[in-house]
């Protein structure tokens, strides 16, 4: 029964799951979906905004002898809808507040992943290594009865978690404090989107948690090693890392004087919680 499901499923003729599966890359890749109900493509779904668009990449991957899905992403990612810059314009803005046209880009953050990823690529800890076993960011008390799963107690220092979050062992029933905060989904049931907030909590916890502490003191140590010829040259790596660009004048002359004052640990932090942190690997 199940293998007749499967193949049901993904019949030639059988449009649903390829455009379904089309419509949730282009979420992944635009940050907001072609059917703004990515789990309901049913009477009570949505239309497409771009009806044309969806079967077309949805026939793409359906009959791409190897159905990748990193083929349909690189189609995605060299189109000039993703290219454009997310500059305002009052004409277009008139006709589509909401952007659902796509006729600017989407500005978006990091998501949690995304985020403690970052943080350990630019303080040079990231172990790009691929595939595995997972690795665990907590300790386990009382694991013969009602284990208790302690996140407080987990080294950040501990070399084998700094992989890739992708490789984070989920326990559904107590979610990680520092992703849940960055709103990462709750991993005990499935939803089509994540939840996007903004309180004083997330910032407390980008400036406070062990793991940014940590990964503040190895990015510190980054600077003074690969940038020691003076204060300037530390902020221009650091942003440079972290930002992609350099620092702007009035960024440079404040983050200067913060390393003068407090040294490159704290400067680490600061940088890595600027608005502007988008590292990309």
């Amino acid at each position: 029964a199940r293998a007749e499901l499967a193949e049901t499923l993904v019949r030639h003729d059988n449009p649903l799951v390829w455009r379904s599966l089309a419509n949730r890359i282009w979420q992944w890749t635009m940050g907001t979906p072609l059917v703004g109900t990515p789990n309901d493509f049913g009477r009570g779904g949505l239309q497409p905004t771009h009806p044309e668009l969806l079967d077309y990449l949805a026939a793409r991957l359906r009959d791409d002898p190897e159905q990748s899905v990193k083929s349909l992403v690189r189609l995605i990612v060299t189109s000039e809808a993703y290219r454009r810059a997310s500059g305002h314009e009052e004409a277009n803005a008139a006709i589509d507040a909401g952007n659902a046209y796509h006729w600017r880009a989407n500005r978006r953050r990091l998501s949690a992943e995304e985020f403690r990823d970052s943080v350990l690529a630019v303080s040079g800890k990231l172990n790009r290594a691929a595939g595995g076993k997972p690795f665990q960011d907590f300790i386990i008390e009382k694991p013969e009865h009602s284990p208790h799963y302690q996140y407080h107690l987990h080294d950040p220092n501990d070399p084998a978690s700094h992989r890739r979050t992708i490789y984070r062992f989920v326990v559904r029933s107590q979610p990680q404090p520092m992703l849940t905060t960055l709103d990462c989904a709750d991993p005990s049931m499935s939803v089509p989107a994540r939840d996007e907030s903004t309180t004083a909590l997330q910032a407390l916890t980008q400036w406070n948690s062990r793991f940014v502490e940590a990964m503040a003191v190895h990015f510190g140590e980054r600077l003074k090693k690969e940038a020691p010829e003076s204060p300037e040259a530390k902020v221009e790596l650091a942003c440079r890392l972290a930002t992609g660009r350099a620092p702007s004048p009035e960024e440079r002359v404040v983050l200067v004087g913060h390393l003068k004052d407090h040294g490159e640990e704290s400067l680490a932090r600061v940088v890595l919680n600027l608005n502007a942190f988008v590292y990309v690997d």
